[in-house]
């Protein structure tokens, strides 16, 4: 799988966790969005609107190569801001092993 492949699933998985967020029909908006890092893609919450003052969560990280532990799609519950929590792997945005990965956690 190419890069460009490995960017459609992770659209893929943020516009999945969009799609179960506003489902809910809560009254604040937030935004999913993501960041490629060296070795992850960070998947953030966004609050946005009119009495938002900009505020993000951190709320997955998705493998970006294999490592000793994990594949490459892995999806992986944030820890902190700074990294994920390397305990195990939540499901796999290759595999589309995600759908069981609900907005407000993984």
């Amino acid at each position: 799988m190419d890069f460009k492949d490995f960017d459609i699933c992770v659209q893929e998985y943020v516009e999945h966790l969009q799609k179960d967020y506003d489902s809910k029909g809560t009254n604040q908006f937030i935004e999913f969005t993501y960041e490629y890092g060296r070795k992850y893609v960070h998947v953030i919450m966004k609050h946005i609107g009119e009495f938002s003052i900009g505020q993000r969560s951190s709320h997955s990280w998705i493998m970006m190569d294999d490592d000793k532990k994990f594949k490459r799609g892995d999806i992986l519950k944030s820890a902190t801001w700074r990294g994920p929590a390397r305990n195990f792997s939540r499901g796999n945005i290759i595999c589309g092993g995600f759908n069981h990965i609900k907005w407000a956690g993984v």
